[in-house]
């Protein structure tokens, strides 16, 4: 009960927060037609940009527990995973990490496509931010047995098997100094299990050496 509480404030919150916003961002342009840009105005924006990035992906995660089965259609998964690959290669290439893909062609699921392109760019923006200099990002999709499974893997500095334990929970983060200039709020893998958990597969996370990490979604076909 406790917990359907807390998905159902957050949802209310998130909502609620939205208004303000959009009151506070169309007042700030009327001040920068009236005073004309300033470094105060372009921090309130940058700030007001970053509150409405956490509400909605909040708004997000609750929508995605709340519901959870996902729509059933048909779609190539294959092609969905290699345009996804394509559009991370050149944010890796300006941070001189290295990203590949190995993707068994026509390969196709049924499920929400918007959802699992989501689950892709989650788990590739996460695997670019927060691999290790130099670093090493691969992408697998094949099918085994009755299962389509997803993997993405990237080298790290360090990850303990503590980590592991959490990298799943909301606003869990492995390295807070790391994730202050990232950006990043420990709300993408969250999101991204509430995914497959709605097209009712499963996602873990694992590494070989403490120096990588890899992510894996089984779907059943």
């Amino acid at each position: 009960e406790n917990y359907e509480k807390q998905k159902r404030f957050i949802t209310d919150a998130g909502h609620e927060l939205k208004t303000p916003l959009t009151i506070i961002n169309a007042d700030m342009e009327v001040l920068e037609m009236d005073i004309g840009e300033n470094e105060w105005l372009s921090d309130i924006r940058n700030q007001t940009g970053r509150l409405a990035k956490l509400t909605n992906s909040l708004i997000l995660l609750s929508r995605m527990e709340e519901q959870p089965k996902a729509e059933k259609i048909e779609f190539l998964v294959s092609d969905l995973a290699q345009e996804e690959l394509e559009t991370f290669k050149a944010l890796a290439k300006t941070q001189n990490k290295t990203i590949s893909g190995r993707i068994e062609p026509m390969l196709s699921m049924a499920g929400d496509e918007k959802a699992i392109r989501q689950l892709l760019t989650i788990l590739l923006d996460n695997a670019v931010k927060y691999s290790d200099d130099g670093g090493k990002i691969e992408l697998s999709l094949k099918k085994q047995k009755n299962m389509i499974q997803l993997g993405v893997f990237n080298t790290v500095d360090y990850i303990s098997k503590e980590d592991l334990k959490h990298l799943f929970d909301r606003f869990y983060r492995t390295d807070k100094s790391r994730n202050s200039k990232t950006g990043g709020y420990g709300l993408g893998l969250s999101i991204a299990a509430a995914v497959v958990n709605a097209h009712k597969g499963r996602i873990t996370a694992g590494t070989r050496d403490g120096k990588s990490l890899l992510i894996t979604a089984s779907f059943p076909l």
